[in-house]
């Protein structure tokens, strides 16, 4: 009749334009997805039966159609390969749009007129609803709606900004990104001479979807420089849930993440700890990427403490095995290239001695060196600075180092009288029986007596022991004695020292020899 009801007077009416001319001269523009569908909803019956056929399939998962297929032996199209196949790509993907479009409207009528109004002139929240709802319709053909919600999440309005991140986050993860490989962009892809129409589509709508992602990530990681506590917070969650989620510009989403390591504000700093940790567990194959990643980001100048802080203790969450000894040997050099650098001299580390960043590090060490290949070497060149520790005021790092000493007399054993030294010495420690780390302590002095060549010295040991629990807490004197019962069964002269100290440890017999006369 009119030119399709009330909307068309101007689109479908006698003598008024093409629709697909309009459309056409109209080009890709930030309102591409309520024009498109507007127009497919206004469209004559003429029009819609002069609309060309769709080339490609409506469908959810568009990876798993499998029409874009590696032509054999071709090479990369290149950069101006690329460029010249852009143009006629732009014109079948606007052919493909209008067809699209048509085909909306033959199939949904007046609920296509809904949408595209609330599209057009709906609330912020209405219109990112009925864009979700357009994308969900054909992953294909979901290009012009999803330009538009990332033209709504760069918005400066905070509120505006959250609710189209959450509806990017929401198609991109769940309907559009393949779970199992990148996206390849134009200049990449392998179509050989001359690629059919249907395969220059694919390979176009792949290398657009990847640029709107970019710029989703760049809003992402924008946003999350933000002053606002709370969109801060947020962004921060989205750049995980994207790492997480699809292997997609990860050069770009871990550095800004891990650069949250550094945020003014704690709970920031705090939480991309913990979202690391959980990227390291879900994600096993990740750890030597992230560890790279933050091994850049801790030993950059100029970094401050506090973010150094953080790192390590993401680092130290890192779960090892005996089969990832590189990575324990990445993890070692970092904690020793950041102790070094408070172990300049005997001031420097002084001055660290109280900070729980020196006690994170430690613990670091300790529980990388067994998951090692080659320590040795590396533990050698900050001896002085571990000793020094070992005979600090602070008992908690004087345990640390002990502990690290331990696993270092074992690859010199010119270092062993020196350590047993440490040790014997910290027996005597004042902090000790009140100390939140007795039982680290207690299981070095264990392991430490047990094995000792020198009979002398473990009696010497044992002695010492005896005469702490004389004056300890119940907690320290049960402790003492258990460890002397379990190191007396590994070495029985130490049980009969105990019951018979005179004749326990034999007297080396020195020989006399009487003058000649």
């Amino acid at each position: 009749g009119k030119g399709g009801g009330k909307g068309g007077g101007k689109g479908g009416g006698k003598g008024g334009p093409d629709p697909w001319a309009v459309a056409e001269a109209r080009g890709s523009t930030k309102r591409e997805a309520a024009g498109t569908l507007a127009a497919a909803a206004n469209l004559s019956e003429e029009a819609l039966r002069r609309a060309p056929p769709m080339a490609l399939p409506v469908c959810s998962a568009w990876w798993e159609e499998g029409l874009v297929a590696a032509a054999s032996g071709a090479a990369p199209l290149g950069a101006s390969r690329a460029t010249e196949l852009r143009a006629r790509a732009e014109q079948l993907h606007e052919s493909e749009q209008q067809a699209f479009a048509a085909a909306q409207a033959k199939k949904h009528g007046s609920d296509a007129r809904f949408v595209a109004k609330l599209v057009a002139s709906g609330t912020i929240r209405d219109r990112l609803a009925a864009l979700q709802v357009q994308i969900q319709e054909s992953s294909f053909h979901a290009l012009p709606s999803v330009r538009q919600l990332v033209s709504l999440a760069q918005r400066p309005r905070p509120e505006i900004k959250l609710q189209a991140v959450e509806a990017l986050l929401a198609v991109f993860l769940r309907q559009l990104l393949p779970p199992d490989r990148p996206l390849v962009p134009l200049e990449k892809q392998r179509l050989g001479a001359s690629p059919s129409d249907r395969a220059l589509l694919c390979a176009h709508y792949e290398d657009r979807l990847k640029a709107l992602y970019g710029e989703a990530v760049a809003v992402v990681s924008a946003g999350a420089a933000s002053n606002l506590p709370h969109l801060k917070q947020r962004m921060v969650s989205g750049l995980h849930e994207m790492l997480s989620a699809r292997p997609e510009l990860e050069h770009s989403l871990l550095p800004a993440l891990v650069n949250k390591l550094g945020d003014p504000d704690k709970k920031v700093a705090s939480r991309v700890t913990h979202l690391l940790g959980q990227l390291s567990q879900s994600h096993p194959p990740m750890k030597p990427v992230l560890l790279a990643a933050v091994q850049r980001f801790v030993l950059r100048p100029n970094v401050g403490e506090r973010a150094q802080y953080y790192a390590t203790i993401f680092m130290n969450q890192i779960v090892l095995s005996r089969a990832e000894a590189p990575l324990a040997q990445t993890l070692l050099l970092v904690y020793l290239a950041l102790f070094a650098s408070r172990a300049k001299d005997a001031g420097a580390l002084k001055a660290a001695m109280d900070s729980r960043m020196l006690s994170a590090l430690l613990s670091g060490i300790h529980r990388a060196v067994p998951f090692c290949s080659a320590p040795a070497e590396l533990l050698l060149k900050q001896l002085g600075a571990l000793f020094r520790c070992a005979h600090a005021a602070n008992f908690s790092i004087t345990v640390q180092a002990l502990m690290i000493l331990s696993h270092a007399a074992r690859f010199d054993d010119s270092l062993t009288d020196r350590f047993y030294t440490a040790l014997y010495d910290a027996l005597l420690h004042p902090d000790l029986p009140a100390s939140a780390k007795l039982a680290l302590f207690l299981n070095v002095v264990y392991k430490a007596m047990k094995s000792d060549a020198s009979e002398l010295r473990r009696a010497a040991f044992a002695k010492r022991l005896l005469q702490l629990c004389a004056h300890a807490t119940p907690a320290l004197a049960c402790g003492a004695l258990l460890l002397l019962s379990e190191v007396s069964r590994a070495a029985p002269s130490l049980r009969a020292m105990i019951a018979q100290p005179q004749i326990a440890i034999s007297q080396p017999q020195i020989a006399i020899s009487q003058p000649q006369i």
